[in-house]
């Protein structure tokens, strides 16, 4: 049972593992959209989680071996609200987790989250790993954390999560979680081992629903992403204004918006002089095609410039440096005005994950995949 499934890529990875969903709980509307196409035999609880009761959770999924669940990262990321000492509502949903191993004892249960779960919090008073890691521990459980490497498991990023493993018997928790790319050990995957094979898209150009390959496979991740797929979806370029494209013009290979003339710079918001604020090097990343990809997030619509084209990736680029296959395809809008900004203008109704958020949100299933065949050892 996946909890906090967004899309699907925590799922997606356990079933290729072998591992069968027989439920998932998601809050975010457009994300359940994109769950229930790739998903379609899993019943989905669409809302907060909050809200399914005890009765209802036993009679729904009696009997479920293992529960995985991804919760809100934001409040423990180092780049949201804790860089300031503020503890995110949203922190305590990772008790939610706790609810459902107690209601229905599964044998197994995994948390993936941020590194920032190590030390984040829960109140001043609590740490959020060790309030949970106590309270299973008391519900019968032994627990086992690891952090692991994106790139170790064939996903073509630098990304290094935390995983934490639950288990009736001390004997079902793994020792280790090998490095493996699908079934065979594989040196770090490339940004352009990951994107070489797909149909270029200037900005403002390519398909939303179907896109035909125009070559053949170059290596055995792109063979593995097009498994079970004649084609690909979500391959839009954004429309880029003329002076954007002429800052990307400006960004060298592994470079970014630090590394542009003054001119070419950003522009104050609501204006036309240029703002001589600090720059971040997190902005306008052009990606180095011989490396791995730095952490696809979930604001990475303008983080990222292509490796030789001159504008942000596409959702699909995205989706295949998170190991998403070309056949899961991603609805609801592609991108979204802020969270902030359609609230303050009363349009509440807009409110969701974007194709890119749901992406940058994911576990990557290449890593989800190698953590359940460790599950699959133990059944």
């Amino acid at each position: 049972m996946d909890l906090f499934s967004g899309a699907g890529g925590f799922s997606l990875g356990l079933e290729l593992a072998g591992l069968l969903p027989v439920g998932a709980v998601e809050a975010d509307r457009f994300a359940c959209e994109t769950f229930k196409h790739n998903f379609p035999h899993t019943p989905l609880f669409e809302g907060d989680i909050r809200n399914l009761t005890k009765p209802r959770i036993q009679n729904q999924y009696g009997g479920v071996e293992l529960i995985v669940a991804g919760p809100p990262c934001q409040g423990f990321s180092v780049a949201g609200p804790s860089q300031y000492g503020i503890i995110d509502e949203r922190n305590y949903l990772i008790l939610e987790v706790l609810r459902f191993v107690k209601i229905l004892s599964p044998r197994f249960f995994i948390v993936e989250n941020v590194k920032g779960l190590l030390s984040g919090r829960l109140s001043p008073e609590k740490k959020a790993f060790k309030e949970f890691i106590g309270k299973v521990q008391e519900a019968g459980y032994e627990t086992k954390h690891f952090v692991l490497q994106a790139a170790d498991y064939g996903v073509p990023q630098w990304r290094e999560r935390v995983f934490i493993f639950g288990a009736r018997h001390k004997n079902d928790l793994p020792e280790e979680i090998p490095r493996r790319f699908g079934n065979i050990t594989q040196p770090w995957c490339t940004v352009w081992d990951a994107l070489s094979d797909l149909p270029p898209a200037d900005y403002g150009t390519g398909q939303e629903n179907f896109m035909e390959y125009i070559s053949e496979a170059k290596n055995p991740y792109q063979q593995w992403l097009r498994s079970s797929s004649n084609g690909l979806t979500n391959h839009v370029a954004m429309k880029h204004t003329q002076r954007l494209i002429a800052r990307f013009l400006k960004i060298p290979i592994g470079g970014s918006l630090v590394d542009v003339p003054a001119e070419f710079g950003q522009r104050v918001r609501n204006g036309s002089d240029l703002d001589i604020r600090s720059r971040f090097k997190m902005n306008n990343q052009r990606l180095d095609p011989k490396k791995i990809s730095t952490a696809i997030t979930a604001s990475f619509q303008s983080n990222f410039v292509h490796p030789f084209l001159h504008r942000n990736l596409t959702a699909r680029e995205g989706a295949r440096l998170q190991s998403f296959p070309d056949r899961f395809t991603f609805l609801g809008p592609r991108t979204l005005m802020s969270k902030s900004l359609l609230k303050r203008e009363g349009r509440h109704d807009e409110i969701g994950l974007s194709q890119y958020n749901q992406i940058g949100n994911a576990v990557p299933p290449l890593m989800a995949h190698a953590v359940g065949m460790e599950i699959i050892k133990k059944l």
